[in-house]
């Protein structure tokens, strides 16, 4: 540990870290209601970059590796610089709102840095993230039971009704931050040993990611469960009554398959899905008029029913950039569900953006602005393409560096000593860790959300802490066997 001179300081710092993870979830519940209200999110916003500045200011200012933070700030300005020259090249449409988005991103390393110094001072300030977690979790879950019990709470798919979000504006940044927590919650509350707490976390925390009702939400119940179980036999950590408790819980969820959240969402969409396609097909063969004459389509004729299909389900985009070039870009392909998914579709738009731009964007990105037409927003839903197209190869090699030299220690301690280093509280975080890369590459709801991004920054640090700060009992000498 590196002691601070101020120790007053010192011993507040296990405070101060508790008190800022408790903090996101009323933030998030914050925010809901003043969207709810009709109020601006200016307020929000405002308190989270003022706790952005304050912690990276502090976190410098007590740190004994102060060339690290010179560093990260060199990097952040070489990707601002590049980021802003290459907007200006196109013509800058709303730099303050571009901006903001650029500091959303690059929170994420700011506050693992902090949180990493943080524990460098005082190792207390580990269990105090413990407790962070946990009290996150208990508001989290206390904000969706009160959400119902007054039918404020809201769905987390609007249009088909499906799904229980609560008090939270984004879907898949609580499907993101669930998968961090729950896995974390769940076992500490194994290592308690108190049946009732643990029952009672089970229950809060499958129960959650059951009603959200996204795929990865649902998927992670049972890598959860799973990987719980397969740590508990690989640290000799077995306590039978719980393990078959948790076995038991994530059982019934997979039971109640075709009446949850996630199915039922998922197979209205695949019925839409199918008579959309139905309908297209039928467009396509009126448009290339065949029938009567016997005569065999031409390519015109082909194109021209393609043509028809994408300009009736993907309006937008043809009149952005014509439906010949949206056509090729999709491969020709004429299957409805390709063409109208959300996600695919908003990453083809970048691509055809980004075609648009001179070389230097693949490098620095581009304005965010530059993705709305029409009064729609084409920024990507996947996270890693997201900071491709709007901060270029640059941005992305370096968020993609960082989160390689977190994995990097971990492999290092794995493979140095395993049974050292792969204790329960690790598993945990490692379960929490492997599911928020998962939700970065699917979704644009952990790096590029202000929530969630945070406890991923808590999870790396606790993660550097694990494999590098923390002091292990030393290893017992084996007891050599006396000879005859």
């Amino acid at each position: 540990m590196e002691p601070l001179k101020n120790n007053k300081l010192q011993e507040l710092l296990p405070r101060m870290v508790t008190f800022l993870i408790l903090l996101q979830p009323l933030l998030d519940i914050l925010s809901f209601w003043t969207d709810r209200l009709g109020m601006s999110n200016g307020i929000t916003l405002g308190l989270r970059f003022l706790m952005l500045a304050g912690f990276g200011l502090f976190g410098f200012c007590i740190s004994n590796r102060k060339k690290s933070y010179l560093l990260l700030a060199a990097v952040y300005l070489i990707l601002l610089i590049g980021h802003v020259y290459a907007c200006t090249l196109q013509g800058y449409r709303e730099p303050v709102y571009d901006l903001t988005n650029f500091v959303r991103v690059a929170q994420m390393p700011l506050f693992a840095f902090c949180f990493i110094t943080c524990l460098r001072r005082n190792r207390r300030c580990y269990r105090a993230i413990e407790l962070g977690l946990i009290y996150s979790f208990w508001i989290i879950t206390a904000a969706l039971v009160l959400g119902v019990l007054t039918g404020t709470a809201a769905p987390t798919y609007e249009e088909s009704g499906y799904g229980l979000v609560g008090w939270v504006t984004f879907g898949n940044s609580q499907s993101a931050i669930l998968s961090i927590l729950v896995p974390v919650v769940i076992t500490l509350a194994y290592r308690q040993r108190n049946l009732p707490v643990f029952c009672l976390t089970v229950l809060a925390g499958f129960g959650q990611l059951y009603l959200l009702g996204t795929r990865l939400a649902y998927f992670s119940i049972f890598v959860t469960a799973a990987g719980i179980i397969l740590v508990a036999l690989l640290t000799k950590s077995i306590a039978r009554k719980y393990l078959v408790i948790l076995m038991a819980a994530a059982a019934l969820c997979a039971a109640g398959i075709k009446v949850s959240p996630m199915y039922l969402n998922q197979h209205q969409y695949e019925m839409a899905m199918a008579s959309k396609q139905s309908d297209a097909n039928v467009m396509i063969q009126n448009a290339v008029g065949t029938k009567k004459n016997n005569k065999k389509p031409t390519e015109a004729d082909a194109r021209k029913g393609l043509q028809f299909v994408y300009r009736f389900y993907s309006s937008r985009m043809c009149m952005r950039f014509g439906a010949d070039r949206v056509i090729e870009k999709y491969d020709r392909t004429s299957v409805v569900s390709e063409i109208t998914a959300t996600r695919r579709q908003k990453i083809m738009f970048c691509k055809l953006l980004m075609d648009e731009h001179p070389p230097i964007s693949r490098v620095f990105g581009m304005e965010l602005s530059r993705m709305q037409f029409h009064n729609y927003i084409y920024d990507v839903e996947n996270d890693f393409h997201g900071i491709f197209f709007l901060f270029g190869g640059a941005g992305l090699f370096f968020m993609a560096a960082f989160l390689a030299y977190f994995i990097f220690l971990v492999l290092k301690a794995l493979f140095t000593d395993f049974r050292k280093y792969f204790t329960v509280e690790a598993g945990a975080f490692g379960i929490a860790f492997c599911l928020t890369l998962v939700n970065a590459y699917a979704t644009a709801g952990v790096l590029r959300r202000p929530n969630a991004s945070f406890y991923m920054s808590v999870l790396l640090a606790v993660i550097y802490y694990l494999v590098t700060l923390r002091v292990y009992p030393p290893k017992q000498p084996e007891k050599k066997e006396k000879t005859a």
